[in-house]
């Protein structure tokens, strides 16, 4: 993701991010970067296949991965039945494709994300999550969209809380 950082925005939000940056949160600011993903609905610990399946399809048609796995996971795994549970396996991406009814394009947006990482068995991501998101409503930031892991590199087993990194876009509450 190191490449996608770009300094954009206004005097103001850099003065906002900064003042956050001092009082503990890791921030950064990031490009929209464009991504093939596989929307996947089912248990969190099928996202690895479904990660696989995607790379094959991207391999078959030529296309250049220009970036590590990103897993973007929309729903709560305790609040939400593990069968409804909604999840984008996604893989930065350059060069002309066209998609498909499985496998689709879309740019992810860029903006400030707040960055934590999970250590530990992937069972307890939920814990670091839930204190991470309760971290930042705490200094007043407003989070939106879904949780982005980033992951090192694809592998079948993969599933929340075994990634190297956690973003969540955020914006200071008005």
């Amino acid at each position: 993701m190191g490449g996608n950082l770009k300094a954009v925005g206004s005097q103001k939000d850099s003065e906002v991010m900064e003042k956050l940056s001092a009082e503990g949160l890791k921030l950064e600011r990031v490009s929209p970067i464009r991504v093939a993903y596989v929307q996947l609905t089912g248990p969190y610990e099928n996202w690895g296949r479904g990660l696989m399946e995607l790379k094959k399809w991207l391999d078959s048609q030529g296309v250049e991965i220009v970036g590590r796995p990103i897993g973007l996971f929309y729903d709560h795994p305790t609040e939400t039945p593990v069968g409804e549970l909604k999840s984008d396996a996604c893989f930065p991406i350059r060069g002309e494709i066209k998609p498909n009814a499985e496998f689709q394009v879309k740019e992810l947006p860029g903006g400030d994300i707040a960055i934590t990482r999970h250590v530990g068995p992937a069972d307890k991501y939920t814990r670091t999550y839930g204190s991470f998101l309760e971290d930042l409503m705490s200094k007043g930031v407003v989070f939106y969209g879904p949780a982005r892991e980033i992951f090192e590199e694809p592998r079948q087993d993969l599933r929340p809380g075994m990634g190297i990194r956690i973003e969540q876009l955020v914006r200071k509450n008005s």
